[in-house]
């Protein structure tokens, strides 16, 4: 079967990999996409909606991540209010964005607004780095001032006095020049401090980068192989020249304010070596970082794999492009077949072709985010799987991750 061919070779090329240099993989700098427009989201999901007068209001969404408070005396009439989630364009932005409907609508008394962060989101920074912002008909992101935290319920709440796109960004984040979490064996990369917003402000300004409100007593530190030498407010950190443990490593730096009791611990987390895949399946977190490889020198039968000497999650694909995939029993025209085999022979993968000459195929998706053949893919993945054997259903396990690989061609130059 090409399949188990597939994967023999694939895992042959993984374990010949962990001396193996790297070629760098060009990436954007998100500092170059700070202080200026950015696209308007578009829609994702269903809109709430409901009709609110003079005596004002409240709308939520269902997941209970957005709530709007509208006072008495804001409207002047009823008013059909909507809330409807859009693609997050939003410099740091965390979370979905929302946009507010009837656009421009404005408050005779300001609204309240309440947007919730989960711990993940807020991973590489800290809650008291949040913000809120609004993007004006200029394309442009302005902090809104007047903000509150809730650390205990995980909610920023702001006063809303119109209506546009809205969504939580970080002030602060610890960024790399290269933009990517993935570094070649040896690899130097610098790490910045990017700030857009003050912590405290008293009016609306856009997120612009600036230089750090810290002061001088930074204080960097590097847990896992290599090196890192600070400089005031970056630091340049090399990678180690061979497989790294652990991986990734993790970069932190706390920041002290003046005239600002808060203090900030920012975190960075970098991938070292041919990538990482990460998945969510059947309860558990794993996180494939040693064997890991993009295998398409064949462009009609390449792949995606993360394994363990007990797992291997694989993503097979063909003629691969930027865009989305659906699950499928096989990997052709615009198909993914997505498998996991996990110890003790236990076998999922995202469809069957021998149900009773029905095809038996899982719901999901695989989303390369960016793909460039004999180079690297960087994406996503979320569905469910089917027990492998004569089970003729759809039902089975939820299962969510990403990727960012490198390919087989760039690792070992001349296969």
């Amino acid at each position: 079967m090409r399949t188990h061919h597939l994967l023999a070779v694939t895992i042959g090329i993984i374990l010949s990999l962990t001396a193996c240099d790297l070629e760098t993989v060009d990436g954007t700098d998100p500092v170059d996409l700070i202080g200026k427009p950015t696209e308007v989201g578009a829609p994702q999901g269903q809109a709430v909606s409901k009709s609110i007068g003079p005596q004002g209001g409240t709308l939520a969404t269902t997941d209970g991540l957005v709530e709007l408070t509208i006072p008495a005396g804001a409207l002047a009439q009823e008013t059909n209010i909507s809330i409807q989630p859009i693609h997050n364009h939003t410099p740091n932005g965390v979370g979905t964005s929302y946009r507010f409907m009837p656009d421009g609508q404005q408050f005779a008394k300001p609204a309240t607004l309440k947007l919730k962060y989960t711990d993940a989101e807020v991973a590489d920074s800290a809650p008291e780095a949040l913000g809120i912002a609004y993007q004006r008909t200029d394309k442009v992101w302005y902090n809104v001032p007047g903000k509150s935290l809730d650390k205990q319920k995980k909610e920023v709440t702001v006063p809303m006095p119109h209506f546009s796109d809205w969504s939580l960004f970080e002030n602060f984040r610890l960024v790399t020049s290269t933009g990517k979490p993935l570094l070649s064996y040896g690899e130097s990369v610098t790490m910045q401090i990017m700030e857009l917003a003050p912590l405290t402000e008293t009016k609306e300004e856009p997120l612009i980068q600036k230089t750090s409100g810290a002061n001088n007593g930074l204080k960097w530190s590097l847990v896992g192989g290599g090196t890192l030498k600070p400089s005031g407010s970056t630091a340049t950190y090399t990678a180690p020249r061979s497989a790294a443990n652990p991986n990734p490593v993790t970069i932190s730096v706390g920041l002290n304010f003046k005239n600002n009791p808060t203090k900030l611990i920012l975190v960075k987390e970098l991938y070292i070596g041919s990538g990482f895949v990460k998945v969510n399946f059947l309860g558990k977190d794993y996180v494939f970082s040693s064997m890991t490889v993009l295998d398409d020198e064949d462009p009609n039968y390449s792949s995606v794999v993360g394994a363990t000497p007990k797992e291997v999650l694989q993503i097979e694909f063909s003629n691969g492009r930027k865009g989305s995939y659906p699950f499928w029993y096989s990997a052709k025209g615009n198909n993914c077949r997505v498998s996991f085999t996990l110890g003790g022979n236990q076998q999922y993968d995202s469809g069957h072709d021998w149900c009773n000459g029905e095809d038996m195929i899982a719901d999901g998706q695989v989303v390369f985010e960016e793909y460039v053949p004999g180079k690297y893919a960087r994406g996503t993945f979320s569905g469910n799987l089917i027990k492998y054997d004569d089970q003729c259903t759809k039902a089975g396990p939820a299962i969510s991750g990403s990727f960012y690989v490198m390919s087989a061609r760039t690792l070992v130059p001349g296969i």
